[in-house]
Formats: C-alpha cells, structure tokens, sequence
C-alpha cells in the first residue's frame, strides 16, 4: 500500500509581518515619547538659564548702583545706566514709615531686586539684611 502524504504549507508569513509593525509602532511610541521628554528638559533649561542671567544681571546692577553718586530721591523713580555694562538702577523715596529708607532697584529687562538703603551725601548707605526680591512698598503701583 502506498501512501502519499504531503504536507501542505499555507501559512504566508502573515504573523511575521503583524508582530513586525506591532513592534515598529511600539519602537516609534517611545522614541515620539523620548523626544517630546527631551523637548520638556530642553524648555526648562533655557528657562532657568534665562532666569539666572536677569537675576544675575539685576543683582549686578543693585552692586552697581551702591557706588554711584546719587542726586537727593524724590517720590519718584530716578533712574542711571551704564551702557558698556548693560546696568540700570533706580531709587526713590521708600512709603514705610519706618527709618526714611531710600528704596533702590536693579533692573534686568523685566525682572527686579530691591534693596532698602540710607541717603548719605549723594551716596547710597547699605545695611545688612535689606536685600529683597520683591518690592516691600504695600501697592504694587509704588513699584512701576
């Protein structure tokens, strides 16, 4: 008796394929999602670095404005620059009541520091523990 077998094969690699795409699509997820976390970092870095030269700058230009010769402050701000430095500080009249504080602003484009000085002979009298980054006048509009 004779007996044929033949196997018949009609599997065309269809799975093949399938499990390749899944794994392509999956790969392209994760490098869209690698990206889009690079792209966050990145954000935050130049953030960060923008905030620390205007913060740097300003504090430079609070330094620079301790040296200078002033004229008496007024109510309003009276401002100086120095243009190969890109420095620019102002002072007035602080409104607290207490010790007749001169208040001084260093400027970086537009970001602020403050410090509370004393008016001596055209010169600004620091004290320790005055240096503030924010405005310590009670309305925002005694700032600007």
């Amino acid at each position: 008796m004779k007996t044929n077998f033949k196997q018949i094969y009609t599997s065309s690699g269809f799975s093949t394929v399938l499990m390749m795409i899944i794994l392509m699509v999956m790969g392209l997820s994760l490098l869209i999602s690698f990206n889009l976390l690079i792209v966050s970092w990145q954000k935050a870095i130049l953030m960060e670095s923008q905030y620390y030269q205007k913060f740097n700058q300003a504090s430079s230009s609070l330094t620079w404005a301790i040296i200078q010769n002033w004229q008496p402050p007024k109510t309003n701000w009276y401002c100086m620059t120095d243009p190969n430095y890109h420095l620019k500080a102002c002072i007035k009249k602080s409104l607290l009541k207490i010790d007749n504080y001169v208040l001084v602003r260093g400027e970086a484009k537009d970001f602020y520091l403050y410090t509370l000085t004393h008016f001596d002979n055209n010169r600004l009298i620091v004290e320790k523990g005055h240096w503030l980054d924010y405005c310590p006048e009670k309305k925002a509009i005694y700032c600007e």
